[in-house]
């Protein structure tokens, strides 16, 4: 997991090769003008959903996982709290691993949670359980999906 401010991404743009243009893209971006839904940049191996959602209760937020795509996640609209847990300190998953959905789930709460506010992003890689949309209110956010390169 990665925690930054969008002015400073550049700082992160190493971490994947397409990683650069998801923050560029983000960064000229007004997404006041954009319908919820999702962005295309390049099919399925890079886009971006915009999503409208209620936040919930710590204990109603299940962690999950993904194993074929880098989240990168950035509140628009309020701040958020995120719940994070190592996968390699977890079972196996309670709800098992969905390849269409590319995603799995944990019933466990967090080990950690962080509350980022408008302007900041986190970045959760495969080996990151997370648990998103934490918080009161409704909540406007991006979420980056950057496709691995499959072994």
């Amino acid at each position: 997991m990665v925690i930054g401010n969008i002015n400073e991404a550049e700082r992160y743009y190493d971490l994947h090769p397409r990683m650069q243009e998801v923050f560029e893209f983000i960064k000229k971006t007004n997404f006041n003008d954009y319908p919820s839904g999702r962005i295309e940049l390049d099919g399925d191996q890079l886009f971006i959903n915009l999503d409208e959602n209620e936040l919930e209760a710590k204990a109603d937020r299940k962690l999950e996982f993904h194993q074929r795509y880098i989240d990168v996640q950035v509140p628009l609209a309020i701040e958020e709290t995120f719940g994070w847990g190592a996968r390699a300190t977890m079972a196996e998953p309670e709800i098992a691993y969905n390849t269409a959905q590319d995603a799995g789930f944990y019933t466990r709460l967090a080990q950690v949670y962080v509350t980022l506010q408008p302007q900041q992003f986190v970045i959760f890689f495969p080996e990151d359980a997370h648990a998103p949309l934490i918080g009161k209110g409704k909540q406007r956010k991006l979420i980056a999906k950057i496709l691995i390169e499959e072994k």
